[in-house]
């Protein structure tokens, strides 16, 4: 009876720990995605700034696509059904989550995630404040809340973050090609 209680909060200490792990990468994913966002406001005064050579778009559309992923994917994150939380292998995920980064030039942005013409300062300092506020409630979310990605799949509330902090990188990426050579 005893080597069974033994057994069993070892178990449980296990099963603690692996909880507690979960937990912090998420807050460290969260923070990490925190500072990227800041990073990213901090480009508002050279937001008209471009290079046809790195993208087509200026920096103020990267800012404000940034900034509108990550609180539509929140949205849909906050929205879903965690009943309905199913997740199966994806390669392209799996490189992405590997390797900690997107393909340049293979995707492109959905309709809703296009920031519209004539972006201008208010607009990309409500949307940062947006994003700032979503982002301090992922953590809170339970785990079994998910996004569905068109070509990453399923992703639940920790790596929806993840992704979010890659994505954000991805495009931080694009924003530090654009002004290198300015």
């Amino acid at each position: 009876m005893k080597k069974r209680i033994n057994i069993f909060l070892i178990l449980l200490a296990g099963i603690l720990l692996l909880s507690s792990a979960a937990t912090i990468e998420s807050n460290r994913n969260n923070f990490d995605l925190k500072v990227k966002l800041d990073e990213v406001a901090s480009y508002s005064n050279v937001r008209d700034t471009k290079n046809l050579e790195v993208s087509e778009a200026a920096v103020a559309w990267h800012m404000d696509h940034i900034f509108l992923v990550v609180n539509q994917v929140s949205k849909a994150l906050e929205q879903s059904n965690e009943s309905d939380y199913k997740t199966k292998f994806n390669m392209k995920r799996a490189y992405v989550f590997t390797f900690n980064r997107m393909p340049r030039g293979k995707a492109t942005a959905p309709e809703a995630a296009r920031p519209k013409d004539n972006i201008d300062l208010n607009t990309i300092q409500m949307h940062y404040d947006q994003a700032l506020a979503t982002v301090d409630q992922l953590s809170n979310l339970p785990e079994k809340k998910h996004f569905n990605h068109p070509v990453l799949g399923t992703l639940n509330r920790d790596k929806t973050i993840k992704f979010l902090a890659i994505h954000t990188e991805h495009h931080l990426k694009i924003i530090r090609d654009i002004l290198e050579d300015k």
